[in-house]
């Protein structure tokens, strides 16, 4: 089995980053809930305050976590969707056909022009 393709290494590379997502998803959500938790037992305001924004913070890192896991997953979906897809090859082109036709030496019985430049004569 070759695994030196890149179909392979997009996968596992996909899969890594969905589950580090995850995980992070995962952690934030936690966070949130203890913060709420801790904010509604605590009597202090000025800590429930602090405990509040901790929480605004951990939501917000948590929508833009999911947000990046859900571009991923669509990302993945439509390479994959793309990969086995029906393959248009482009017409052959014989580019050194091309490059003979833009390039061509100058015969042999051709005297070859001399250049306008003369050289400085030191005066």
């Amino acid at each position: 089995m070759d695994m030196s393709g890149g179909r392979r290494s997009r996968t596992v590379s996909f899969y890594f980053v969905v589950f580090g997502l995850a995980l992070l998803a995962a952690g934030l959500g936690v966070m949130l809930v203890v913060t709420l938790r801790g904010a509604r037992e605590i009597p202090d305001n000025v800590t429930q305050r602090l405990l509040l924004r901790l929480a605004w913070l951990s939501l917000l890192l948590l929508s833009l976590t999911l947000i990046l896991l859900l571009w991923s997953v669509i990302r993945h979906v439509r390479y994959r969707l793309q990969w086995d897809a029906p393959v248009r090859r482009s017409e052959y082109v014989n580019a050194w056909e091309l490059a003979g036709k833009r390039f061509q030496l100058p015969d042999d019985d051709e005297e070859e022009e001399e250049d306008d430049y003369e050289p400085d004569r030191g005066e």
